[in-house]
């Protein structure tokens, strides 16, 4: 019994369980359309890719609006008891998120709380071969800043 536990610890305790972020792995081109978001129509892309040994996950992301707007930013995703991330902008904006998986294929980053000002949810879900997207600001209410639809390169 005390090696069933010993080996239980070595796979959860020093082995990364990824696995419910494999819906989102690889590298997306996305579009919104011009009502979904305040920017107008924008296109761009994202990945999502495993590093440092697959100790994190790294999301990069570039988007161009039609109202000559450039925005880039990336997310690590990382194991710290319970998943974690931290995001950083082209605006300067800095967000710590605690990760929730609500559904299979489905993946919650909900701003963590120890920041003033608004509060921020980004969540994607799978809807057939399509990567959905939305982009939250507000909280306890949320209200809807954009939304995506991403396919795989």
């Amino acid at each position: 019994m005390k090696l069933l536990g010993v080996l239980f610890c070595a796979v959860t305790c020093f082995g990364q369980d990824w696995s419910k972020l494999d819906f989102v792995l690889g590298k997306w081109t996305g579009v919104a359309g011009e009502k979904e978001t305040p920017l107008g129509a924008g296109q761009g892309g994202f990945s999502f890719e495993f590093e440092l040994d697959k100790r994190i996950i790294v999301r990069k992301n570039h988007a161009e609006y039609d109202k000559g707007v450039k925005h880039d930013d990336l997310m690590v995703i990382y194991l710290e008891g319970t998943p974690r991330a931290i995001y950083f902008d082209s605006e300067g904006h800095t967000i710590r998120y605690n990760v929730a998986f609500p559904a299979k294929d489905q993946v919650v980053f909900e701003s963590d709380g120890t920041q003033p000002g608004p509060k921020y949810r980004l969540s994607y879900w799978m809807e057939k071969a399509v990567l959905k997207g939305k982009f939250e600001v507000g909280g306890p209410e949320y209200k809807t800043y954009m939304t995506w639809g991403s396919v795989k390169k």
